[in-house]
């Protein structure tokens, strides 16, 4: 082999080795950039997984707030359903006392008063005593009722040890 041949032989095998340099270089980066690309790709594989799992759980939590407020909708609904029976149940009893009103003083004036009085002066005529009045006998009554209260707290031991609040609750409960 000649010189010229050992030459272009020695040209070809270096183009040979650069070109297998360049290759090798181009694998080296390609493998190195697959690497990072896998790392890459392990990094956001696990941040899909915890947002996945924080979207489960979000979307748990807006389902439960959900449920939660459908059963708190329909008890504020039940609530205003029974104030506005409440409501009407007012109305009516409000009709209901001032009809009672108007029939009471109906009858007391037009009835009881006249007919107390025409008793009275015939009770008088007769040499009687005038009969009490309602509101005497209903004094009388509340002032028995005090006075029996008075001596049921006297004559029990029990009495002396209640605070006044508990004597005074159990004697608002009786009446």
């Amino acid at each position: 082999m000649n010189s010229k041949s050992k030459e272009i032989a020695a040209t070809t095998d270096a183009t040979a080795i650069q070109h297998q340099l360049d290759t090798l270089a181009s694998l080296r980066k390609k493998t190195q950039f697959l690497v990072d690309s896998k790392a890459n790709l392990s990094l956001q594989t696990e941040a899909l997984n915890i947002k996945q799992g924080l979207l489960e759980e979000a979307t748990s939590q807006r389902q439960r707030l959900q449920k939660e407020k459908k059963v708190l909708l329909e008890m504020i609904q039940s609530v205003q359903r029974d104030i506005e029976t409440v409501v009407k149940m007012e109305e009516v009893l409000v009709k209901e006392r001032d009809e009672l009103k108007q029939t009471v003083t109906r009858i007391r004036d037009q009835e009881y008063e006249p007919l107390h009085e025409q008793v009275n002066e015939l009770r008088a005529r007769n040499g009687l005593q005038r009969l009490p009045s309602v509101e005497q006998e209903i004094e009388a009554q509340m002032a028995k009722q005090l006075e029996n209260r008075r001596k049921e707290w006297q004559e029990s031991p029990t009495s002396h040890s209640e605070l006044p609040q508990e004597r005074q609750g159990r004697r608002w409960r009786a009446w």
